[in-house]
């Protein structure tokens, strides 16, 4: 297409928007040329414009036919490139595969493609396992978060059931009909039960019961009486238009959960990259009622470096400097939230190593073999332990809990324990056993004071070469 005269096409247009961009950037002739690319789902166009009208005319447009080619070659480079930084994101922030464990995918995926190529009708992709690996486990949890946010919930609906009865209340004095009593006594029986204790699928019956019984009603009231009309607009325009329900407490603490939770994953996430500079190893961080991570270290999972037991042991140290960190930064927070929340922090050592596998349907890692299940039973099972003869549970706020099995990772722990008292980190320590669990039993556990810096930020912290420059003197 051709436009030879912008202000001829501005006049015929009545002045439309494409008129308008065209002015703007002081283009008084144009061709638009469609670019046939690869890639069929694709729409290319060339665009060239004049700052003077009839520059650019119809003999200009076949002059340029000569020379399509290259553009068309261009086109399909910078597709193909964007797509390129398109799979990069997706494999970044979609997919499990860490970029320390990356090289292996890439070795089996080209294994394939060559059997492919040498017409090998048996050819199939290979398992990715790493065998004889050592897991560090560690999670920073909100403190009672179920119960937290089932108090909240229980505010949020004893607001709006007592903002329900004074509608009643009030339609009952000027229209003294007994059905109104009726429907008051039902709420008021909802909101007696709500104060015992909320219950599963109490919510959902509640406002089963407001939407089928109460709400037609308060649809009546707004047509037979104005004060009426105004109460119920009140109720309405208090409670949350999407949910239809009182959304503020449970707001202002779901709030609190996400901000705390992005304040430490991303805390984690810096600190990570650092730490994989010391010793390449497999890393992934979930995000639940806190923060949780799995890393796991060892020879399989690297071809640059080799692997020795001083790796292991200098990433046990920086898990449990990093972990007094994230206290310290959740403690901060606490002050900053709406709602405020307390946390509590783990580490489980695992001594012994164990071998991780690729699940395909999942795309995600997980332990591989019968005796290395105990480890993930142990880790699901472990932050609601209590301790031995007693009701009191092992995780409880501004403490680390380090659980262990082997008193040998006891004496290694104390170790790094009296470099970071040593530090001002840490305080006094606790040696505990823990309860049996269901399928695992002879759990110990040291549970350390966590020391609160003043004004916490991360430039005061250690860095990895400092840490470990650092605990070589002592």
């Amino acid at each position: 297409m051709v436009i030879s005269d912008i202000s001829k096409y501005g006049a015929i247009t009545q002045e439309n928007a494409f008129y308008k961009r065209l002015k703007k950037n002081n283009i008084g002739s144009i061709i638009l040329l469609p670019i046939n690319t690869s890639n069929k789902k694709e729409a290319v166009l060339l665009e060239i414009g004049a700052p003077k009208e009839y520059q650019l005319n119809t003999v200009n447009k076949y002059k340029l036919k000569d020379i399509l080619p290259v553009f068309e070659a261009s086109a399909d480079r910078n597709s193909e490139e964007f797509l390129n930084i398109l799979e990069a994101t997706i494999q970044e922030h979609y997919t499990s595969i860490h970029p320390a464990v990356k090289w292996r995918f890439y070795e089996a995926a080209e294994n394939y493609q060559q059997a492919l190529n040498f017409k090998n009708e048996d050819a199939k992709i290979e398992e990715i396992i790493f065998p004889n690996v050592f897991p560090l486990y560690g999670q920073i949890d909100v403190k009672g978060s179920s119960e937290e946010r089932n108090k909240s919930i229980k505010e949020d609906l004893t607001k709006q059931l007592q903002l329900a009865i004074a509608v009643l209340n009030e339609a009952s004095v000027l229209e003294n009909l007994p059905i109104y009593k009726e429907l008051s006594f039902r709420v008021k029986a909802y909101l007696t039960e709500i104060k015992l204790g909320l219950k599963a699928g109490d919510e959902v019956s509640i406002l089963d019961f407001l939407k089928k019984d109460i709400y037609p009603v308060f649809n009546h009231f707004k047509k037979q009486n104005n004060s009426l009309k105004d109460l119920v607009q009140q109720y309405m325009e208090t409670i949350d238009p999407d949910l239809h329900v009182i959304y503020h407490k449970r707001k202002l603490y779901e709030e609190s959960v996400t901000k705390l939770n992005d304040k430490l994953a991303k805390y984690l996430d810096t600190k990570q990259e650092e730490a994989q500079k010391m010793f390449p190893h497999y890393f992934e961080r979930y995000k639940t009622d806190g923060v949780e991570y799995n890393m796991y270290i060892g020879q399989s999972l690297t071809k640059a470096k080799t692997f020795d037991f001083l790796y292991l042991y200098n990433l046990r140290l920086w898990q449990l400097q990093n972990m007094c960190e994230l206290e310290n930064i959740a403690h901060q927070m606490r002050k900053e939230l709406p709602y405020p929340l307390e946390v509590a922090s783990l580490i489980l050592v695992h001594s012994n190593s164990l071998s991780i596998k690729f699940r395909m349907e999942e795309k995600q890692f997980d332990v591989d073999g019968a005796y290395n299940i105990r480890y993930e039973i142990i880790k699901k099972r472990i932050d609601k332990a209590h301790l031995k003869n007693s009701e009191e549970r092992l995780t409880v706020p501004n403490k680390i809990s380090i659980v262990y099995s082997q008193d040998k990772d006891a004496e290694e722990y104390i170790k790094y324990i009296k470099y970071l008292q040593s530090k001002k980190l840490l305080g006094e320590v606790e040696y505990l056993e823990l309860e049996d669990l269901q399928g695992v039993s002879g759990l110990k556990a040291l549970r350390v004071a966590v020391v609160y810096q003043k004004n916490f930020s991360k430039k005061n912290t250690l860095t990895v070469d400092q840490i470990l420059s650092e605990f070589k003197k002592h």
